[in-house]
């Protein structure tokens, strides 16, 4: 008898243990901040025009011989030669490449600005799906590390991102020690909208998914989940005040018929940034008789394909303005 209670409280004590444990994983998942002091910090090395230059070059010669990076997501660099008044930098999306913005950057170009498009950590391979191995602080030091490259090609330098690099251009504006002045935030992605992913869903994503505790899933065969957390994860740890140093004007523009990303919360981090920063602030959405979604940048996109010239214009107008 005594034995048999004895089996019981074993089975009870492993039982309150199991429980317990379960309890706190989903107390983690759902709880745990996402914060970090070292994905709150940028080290930037600043440059001079020929260090830039010089650095951007050797950037793109080492893609050149990797095998692994396909010969058409290959970062950007259109340089005038010299220094220029004004330059910008293009950040592509999550699971995108420099190929997607290629084409915006020589409207820059053009337009008489220098500029870079850099290539994000584990994008632009030749197995697409690798973007999946990116992680947050990877793409911290990759902000950091394209921000000292752009930093000496203009008198004034701004920030373009498209998706996944709104969202990071979104963190570099804040955290690139006033080197930015300008940012234009393209259908930046935050969270996805609620019809996408509910909202009490968000955190799981971003801990379980970004901590690669899952194995991958891909939205779409495109997309994969511990990527989309990780950016995530970079929204997490923006400045409670949203303040950036030395930003001037802010400009968002959002496709009328987007419906993967959360567009009150694009809107709202894009114009409390500006406010916090004493910045102006613009904000577009695309003409409705285009029906254009969320990928205002794809190259094989058929409404950026059919509305090209009006859709870049646009932009380099809002970011202009």
């Amino acid at each position: 008898m005594a034995a048999a209670l004895g089996g019981k409280k074993i089975i009870l004590i492993v039982i309150c243990v199991i429980i317990a444990l379960i309890a706190g994983f989903a107390a983690w998942a759902f709880l745990w901040p996402s914060r970090s002091a070292d994905l709150q910090k940028a080290d930037i090395q600043r440059r001079d025009y020929n260090q830039s230059v010089a650095d951007i070059k050797k950037v793109i010669a080492d893609d050149t011989a990797n095998s692994q990076v396909r010969p058409d997501c290959r970062p950007i660099l259109k340089t005038h030669g010299k220094k220029t008044a004004r330059a910008v930098m293009i950040l592509h999306g999550v699971s995108g490449c420099p190929n997607g913005p290629a084409e915006l950057a020589e409207r820059f170009y053009q337009a008489g600005y220098n500029v870079y498009v850099p290539r994000a950590p584990h994008h632009g391979l030749s197995d697409k799906k690798l973007h999946s191995q990116v992680r947050a602080a990877e793409l911290v030091k990759f902000m950091s590390d394209s921000a000292g490259l752009v930093s000496g090609l203009g008198d004034e330098l701004g920030v373009i991102g498209h998706s996944g690099g709104g969202t990071l251009a979104t963190w570099l504006t804040q955290y690139g020690g006033g080197l930015f002045s300008r940012v234009l935030l393209i259908a930046p992605y935050y969270e996805p909208d609620a019809s996408k992913a509910p909202k009490w869903q968000m955190p799981l994503l971003r801990n379980v998914y970004g901590s690669h505790l899952l194995p991958d899933q891909f939205f779409d065969d495109i997309l994969s989940y511990r990527a989309l957390a990780n950016y995530m994860i970079i929204k997490q740890n923006y400045r409670n005040d949203l303040k950036a140093e030395g930003l001037k004007y802010v400009g968002l523009i959002i496709g009328s018929e987007d419906d993967l990303i959360d567009k009150t919360m694009a809107l709202n981090i894009a114009e409390g940034m500006a406010k916090a920063s004493g910045a102006r602030f613009s904000y577009e959405t695309t003409p409705a008789y285009m029906g254009a979604g969320h990928e205002l940048l794809s190259p094989d996109d058929k409404i950026v394909k059919k509305y090209k010239k009006e859709l870049y214009d646009m932009y380099v107008r809002v970011y202009e303005k």
